[in-house]
């Protein structure tokens, strides 16, 4: 047996990119792969050559342009790159957003982002693959310096504090803090008012 194989590759690619397209109501998808430091079928850069270059070269403006200060310039990529991102949204400066699976990615209208603040959609282990959609519901705001792992949703008017590191989803209304991102009790939820750029 080849331990460099990704095992079943032609149905987890099929079946990933239905969920990619919308074609399933799954929020997570996970396969088993080979280690990462060799190819898994699921990374970009995995495509042919010219396709991985039109990957990098995306995710390059992409990237660059999330460090800026120039709010519209940000919005407008994302849009460009796949995400759903509604009206009046606020991203500050130096957030990181997964450049491999922006389609992934749903930031509702009046969500402001800290500075920053991490969205990932995808991830590696020594021999499994995860990705998710994230879903920052309307109204959220999320702290400076947080992270928000795949298949995470924030709900609506949830604050995520600076620094948590959220890995399941947030209820509507409520407060996360702490890494792992735990919930404030809910008076204390009502109150807070969080750190962000």
């Amino acid at each position: 047996m080849n331990h460099h194989a990704t095992p079943d590759l032609k149905n987890g690619l099929e079946r990933f990119q239905r969920f990619r397209s919308g074609q399933t109501n799954e929020r997570v998808f996970e396969h088993p792969t080979c280690h990462p430091a060799y190819p898994t079928g699921f990374c970009p850069c995995d495509r042919p050559w010219p396709a991985t270059l039109w990957f990098y070269i995306k995710s390059a403006l992409l990237l660059t342009a999330l460090k800026l200060p120039f709010n519209a310039l940000k919005i407008a990529l994302l849009r460009w790159s796949g995400a759903r991102v509604g009206r009046h949204v606020f991203i500050s400066a130096d957030v990181w957003i997964d450049p491999a699976f922006p389609e992934l990615l749903t930031i509702e209208d009046e969500v402001m982002l800290g500075v920053g603040a991490k969205i990932s959609m995808h991830f590696f282990n020594r021999d499994h693959f995860r990705s998710g959609r994230v879903l920052l519901r309307k109204g959220a705001l999320i702290g400076s310096c947080t992270l928000i792992g795949p298949g995470v949703e924030i709900g609506e008017g949830a604050v995520v504090a600076a620094g948590a590191v959220v890995v399941r989803d947030v209820p509507a209304g409520r407060t996360v803090i702490g890494n792992p991102a735990q919930l404030l009790p809910l008076e204390d939820s009502q109150t807070m008012e969080p750190t962000h750029g």
